[in-house]
């Protein structure tokens, strides 16, 4: 048995996998490894906070003979090959992966990798020291239609620029279940593995960075500047929207190129031309089948595939801390021009707000609501301008917010 815990030449596949973390996303992960794994496979999940809950929804899909839950981490032995899949909370990701690594077992992390890029580099150093299988979750490259689509842009001239929007409404359905986002992610932390991946495929060749940022609806909305190499690239990050909308595109010499996957495998137009996304879509395995077969295959030994090559996520922690600085300097300048309208019942400030209490980390978002009303009412009471001078003057504004929340008696 190698140092990673597969065993070469062996089995297709480990001998047990463990999925970490209980949400919508994790409970997916679960379904899919089901049917795409040998009933010899342990498949374990675990929870440290939610483990009850998903113990009855795991019997509740008559997975309970299949799937055995836990409340803490995977304990490993020598005698099995593993993996673990790491799909917990993003403020989470970076100590998990590490326990991983440092167990000496293969891992799969969800976006976002880790919360900056030194601790992504550091992740990615840890598992380069150790010769451990350490991938990272860019499902997307695995969707035919995206291969299509970036083979009729690599056929096109001279690329002018591209455009992309990514945007989901309030409430919305997804693999049966209700989507909520993490409001404590910003926008930009949660969306851009995703976008910067396509975007890689799509212009294989370009360096990735971000030069500009328009801030909207409390960060709910934020327009940005992208440069893939010297082509510019505009994208549009939008939550709480009236609709979903998953579209790129590819401007050219020659020609507009459009994807249009909001539905997928959705539509690719080419001048007049419209072509199906992928005509064998629901026949063959998706792309999270496709992607989590790779990952396991290679896990227990077996080739390399580059799309789960930490690199990508690596290169998306880089961008994200360039946005990072423009992002907080944006959000900073709107709440306090929006102190002025002494608006505090404000649905985009209270969503600001909301993110940044939970990004400052251990709160948890039941009491965000109770904090809020403690902010909004310090900043209408009689000393509210000393506190925006505060704000804007601050080297931490963001963490002196969090203190005017919970510390009514901050200011003596």
């Amino acid at each position: 048995m190698n140092e990673t815990g597969a065993r070469d030449g062996c089995s297709l596949y480990p001998d047990r996998v463990s999925v970490i973390g209980a949400g919508r996303w994790a409970r997916v992960m679960i379904e899919t490894l089901c049917s795409i794994l040998p009933v010899s496979i342990e498949i374990s999940v675990h929870s440290l906070g939610n483990a009850m809950k998903m113990s009855g929804w795991v019997m509740a899909q008559g997975l309970n003979g299949r799937v055995h839950v836990f409340s803490e981490w995977p304990q490993y032995t020598s005698t099995k090959s593993s993996a673990a899949i790491v799909v917990n909370a993003a403020s989470d990701h970076e100590r998990t992966v590490e326990a991983m690594l440092s167990a000496g077992i293969p891992v799969l992390v969800e976006k976002p990798m880790a919360s900056s890029e030194f601790a992504a580099q550091r992740l990615v150093d840890i598992a380069h020291s150790r010769n451990i299988v350490f991938a990272t979750a860019h499902i997307f490259l695995f969707a035919e239609y995206l291969n299509l689509f970036s083979c009729h842009v690599a056929k096109a001239k001279d690329i002018l620029g591209v455009r992309l929007v990514w945007a989901d409404p309030k409430s919305e359905n997804r693999y049966g279940e209700k989507k909520r986002y993490d409001p404590g992610l910003p926008i930009f932390s949660d969306w851009l593995p995703h976008v910067l991946s396509i975007l890689g495929l799509i212009i294989p060749d370009g360096s990735q960075r971000c030069d500009g940022l328009e801030f909207h609806r409390g960060g709910a909305h934020l327009k940005l500047k992208l440069m893939l190499g010297d082509i510019p690239c505009r994208v549009e990050l939008i939550r709480n929207d009236e609709q979903r909308q998953r579209v790129i595109e590819v401007a050219t010499e020659g020609d507009m190129l459009q994807l249009d996957f909001t539905n997928e495998p959705g539509t690719i137009m080419s001048g007049s031309r419209t072509i199906e996304g992928n005509a064998d879509w629901g026949q063959n395995k998706g792309p999270l089948a496709q992607m989590l077969i790779s990952f396991l295959k290679w896990a227990a030994g077996g080739e390399f595939d580059d799309r789960l090559d930490a690199k990508i996520g690596l290169q998306a922690s880089k961008v994200i801390d360039q946005t990072e600085v423009l992002y907080h300097a944006s959000m900073l300048s709107w709440i306090l021009e929006k102190s002025t309208a002494k608006n505090w019942d404000d649905e985009e400030l209270q969503y600001a707000f909301k993110e940044i209490l939970l990004s400052q980390g251990m709160l948890l978002e039941k009491d965000v609501d109770s904090l809020i009303k403690n902010l909004c009412q310090r900043f209408t009471e009689k000393d509210g301008l000393y506190w925006q001078k505060q704000l804007a003057d601050s080297m931490d504004p963001f963490a002196l917010l969090k203190t005017i929340a919970i510390n009514s008696e901050v200011r003596d």
